[in-house]
């Protein structure tokens, strides 16, 4: 039912500039619904489209612009445009091969230790890492891992400090996190802060799973946010994040696959791909470990565990939405699977050849 009036909402979108005003108010209560669905691919070409109205003339562009002004303040058509841009170019990048060197590969040693694939890209002047796992654990639970962020300094390595900022519905939030790094013969401690904004994107039907984008935001895009002052010190500073990305794709009963792909300046000479390479395959595999020891303790140990505790403080986004953002996601990851099953067998080979022919054929040889 999902599929056929995502269709629907797709001609609607192709179409020319709407003709009537009774069509601009259907296609912008679809958008709302879209909106708060986190849906934002399926609602990129209607919005495209009352913005196209708009600027037409007449009863129906004078509905469109009223519908455009009645978006969420946090939502105006820009904003949501801009996640669809950077929606898109994450799905690229996690979904591709393009570019990516194999920086480290590991098996499952026991159910703590997922398997994973980490790669590298150096590239336009930045450097991305994309680490693939395969959690043995609930995808609603590596879900609350990652999404009460203020949590992280319970499990993320070498994190000191995190809290969040502001929170902006049931997908959207600000929070900060603050790292100290410590070495072997060393009298320093490093310690690196970061700001980072994120917003979930559903793309249950179109890639069967649940994207997660953000980055270091401006405190002027938050202007009833006070930031944090930057951490004092000579050997302290706040790290800009260009995109850091979560991709959970939910496997039924096997657990879940998670990709976790990280933006940030190039550091260029300073930082040679050997250095990049170590500390990625120690921080990256700690990184998975723990966050599928914390997803593995909301079962195992809730009495004890943070966020079984904040799960069961939040039972309309754990026990409801949630779930059914994840049964979409195995539902739609099933509709593919019989697609691909129900797809005739490829036709088969034929020799053409003639001196084949005759390898095969004693009588053809004597011809």
């Amino acid at each position: 039912r999902r599929s056929r009036r995502s269709r629907r909402l797709a001609a609607v979108a192709t179409a020319a500039p709407f003709q009537r005003a009774s069509e601009v108010a259907e296609t912008a209560s679809a958008v709302q619904r879209l909106l708060e669905d986190d849906r934002y691919l399926v609602a990129e070409p209607l919005l495209q489209r009352l913005q196209a109205t708009a600027v037409s003339g007449g009863a129906p562009a004078r509905a469109s612009a009223r519908a455009l002004s009645q978006l969420p303040a946090s939502l105006p058509a820009a904003t949501v445009l801009q996640r669809c841009v950077e929606a898109r170019a994450a799905l690229a990048s996690i979904c591709g091969a393009a570019g990516w060197r194999l920086v480290a590969s590991t098996e499952r040693e026991s159910p703590a230790v997922p398997r994973s694939s980490t790669f590298l890209k150096r590239e336009a002047g930045l450097m991305w890492s994309k680490t693939v796992a395969q959690l043995a654990v609930p995808a609603v639970d590596a879900c609350a891992v990652v999404r009460e962020s203020q949590l992280f300094k319970t499990w993320y390595p070498c994190c000191v400090e995190s809290e969040r900022l502001a929170e902006v519905g049931r997908a959207e939030g600000l929070f900060r996190v603050e790292q100290r790094y410590e070495f072997p013969l060393v009298p320093v401690a490093l310690r690196e802060d970061i700001v980072l904004h994120g917003f979930l994107v559903d793309v249950s039907e179109e890639h069967g799973g649940l994207l997660v984008c953000g980055r270091s935001p401006k405190q002027s895009e938050w202007a009833d946010v006070r930031f944090p002052p930057k951490p004092p010190g000579r050997y302290s500073w706040r790290t800009d994040v260009t995109a850091l990305q979560f991709f959970v794709e939910p496997c039924g009963g096997a657990g879940c696959k998670m990709t976790l792909q990280l933006g940030v300046d190039d550091p260029g000479d300073a930082c040679p791909n050997w250095l990049v390479d170590a500390l990625m395959k120690r921080v990256i595999a700690r990184l998975f470990s723990a966050l599928g020891d914390k997803a593995a303790a909301v079962a195992s140990s809730p009495a004890t565990s943070p966020h079984a505790a904040c799960m069961a403080a939040n039972p309309q986004i754990y026990n409801e939405w949630l779930p059914t953002k994840i049964a979409a996601c195995e539902a739609s990851r099933r509709a593919s699977a019989r697609l691909v099953a129900a797809a005739p067998a490829a036709p088969e080979r034929r020799w053409t050849s003639s001196l084949l022919r005759c390898f095969a054929s004693p009588a053809a040889g004597k011809a």
